[in-house]
């Protein structure tokens, strides 16, 4: 794997603010890093506090993305910057966690408004595997993580993450020992409490040589919490890694979310990359993927649920840069009321990318004259050796299958739910092991049971 060191060169600028006029709704998120900064982790590290500086730089230059950027262009953050978040305080006090537990899954880390509840060490992982708190990490032993910490920034970073590289407070670091083979999850639990919080996730996988491993990270929200949760995630893969990543989004209606995960995959390394979405007014999903050496293999599934205004967006970019390596990305999506959801899907493949197998698809159901979706599947291909297909489609439920279902005397309404069901049933069977798939289902039943089925024509 091809990793480069992220430094600042030159002097010591950890204590200077950015020397810009930014925008006003930068503004004050410039002041909270000025106001916290001594207390951010690694701000006497210097080259994590220099790579901080650069990040702010770029974000009071660049702002947060507009519709006049052509990757926002169906997207207006307009609701999120309308609102004002900020850190909250570290209560020290742990949620009942038991609310939103999953069965079958023994190994969960707590994180509360984005700050790690209690230590990471005694979870019990499986022998081979290392949990520990970022800011521990760069208190402790900073060399650790410096080839890995914020390449992200390097590419495709907007203003949300820029942000997440400046401000984060508390991140974790999941270390996949060489060989270690647990198909036990280990699930990143993030709770957003407290109203108006800016929550900052910051989450940082290596996967060593020839590992398997399941990661789960799940965001909820308790009642009616209105928060701003703006994330990244590095997931770095070495040579016959496997890893299963689940991102599942069920935060309360009035939350926003924003998470930006970047994956770069070595030689015949694997990564089945999953999102749920049900929740969030707002919902904005980068993902990037770097197939950089021969042999890699990525899967991404995606479904989403969306009902009165919620707003999703799944942004994907996979790359071919190696020869030999394959994709698949398949997306659905459900939409009633006025719902929006965007979906765009890049595949790029290099010139030097040949025997390359890349297949993408999207596919969204309508349940409203006043849903929308915006598909752009799309194909960049600079090698002539090759096997690429992408496709999008658009419509409501089956008029004949409905025919079919009620005249074997079954509800009309209950005929629409099995079949809607049926139609995102193809991506959850995807998901594994059991007990994640099993809960993705339950929060895909329980929103589907809330849409106004009965409105509905035909």
């Amino acid at each position: 794997m091809n990793l480069k060191t992220v430094d600042t060169a030159g002097s010591n600028s950890m204590h200077a603010q950015p020397d810009t006029h930014p925008d006003p709704q930068v503004r004050p998120y410039l002041d909270i890093h000025e106001q916290g900064r001594e207390a951010l982790p690694g701000e006497r590290v210097e080259w994590h506090a220099n790579w901080r500086h650069g990040c702010l730089q770029r974000f009071a230059d660049q702002g947060f993305p507009t519709l006049r950027d052509e990757e926002w262009r169906y997207t207006s953050v307009r609701p999120i910057l309308s609102k004002r978040f900020a850190p909250a305080e570290d209560s020290g006090l742990m949620p009942d966690s038991s609310a939103y537990r999953i069965e079958g899954i023994a190994h969960t880390l707590v994180f509360v408004d984005g700050i790690m509840q209690g230590p990471a060490a005694p979870l019990g992982m499986d022998a081979g595997i290392r949990v520990d708190s970022i800011s521990r990490v760069l208190e402790n032993d900073p060399e650790r993580i410096r080839p890995y910490l914020g390449k992200s920034a390097e590419e495709r970073a907007h203003g949300f993450s820029l942000m997440n590289n400046a401000l984060y407070r508390d991140g974790v670091l999941v270390e996949i020992g060489q060989g270690v083979r647990s198909d036990a999850p280990l699930e990143l639990l993030f709770v957003s409490r407290t109203d108006a919080a800016l929550i900052l996730p910051r989450i940082l996988i290596v996967a060593r040589n020839n590992s398997v491993a399941r990661i789960v990270e799940r965001h909820v929200s308790e009642t009616g919490t209105s928060s701003l949760t703006s994330g990244v995630g590095e997931l770095y893969l070495e040579p016959g890694a496997h890893l299963d990543y689940h991102l599942v989004e069920s935060q309360s209606d009035s939350a926003f979310q924003v998470s930006g995960n970047w994956a770069y995959l070595s030689r015949d390394s694997r990564l089945d990359f999953h999102t749920t979405t049900v929740g969030g007014a707002l919902v904005r999903n980068d993902l990037v993927i770097d197939m950089q050496e021969p042999g890699a293999q990525c899967n991404l599934m995606g479904a989403y649920c969306l009902s009165g205004r919620q707003h999703v967006d799944n942004f994907t970019t996979v790359v071919h840069s190696a020869p030999h390596c394959s994709s698949n990305e398949h997306y659905k999506g459900v939409l009633d009321r006025r719902s929006r959801a965007v979906f765009h899907g890049r595949i790029r493949v290099a010139p030097d990318a040949q025997q390359t197998d890349a297949q993408q698809a999207n596919n969204t159901l309508l349940l409203s004259p006043d849903a929308e979706i915006d598909t752009k599947p799309q194909l960049e291909i600079y090698a002539n050796d090759v096997k690429c297909s992408h496709g999008a489609t658009i419509g409501n439920l089956d008029e004949q299958a409905m025919f079919y279902l009620k005249s074997r005397g079954i509800d009309g309404d209950k005929a629409r739910l099995m079949l809607i069901r049926a139609f995102v049933d193809e991506v959850l069977e995807a998901v594994g092991p059991d007990s994640v798939q099993q809960h993705v289902k339950a929060l895909m039943d329980s929103k589907l049971s809330r849409l106004p089925i009965s409105t509905k024509s035909g």
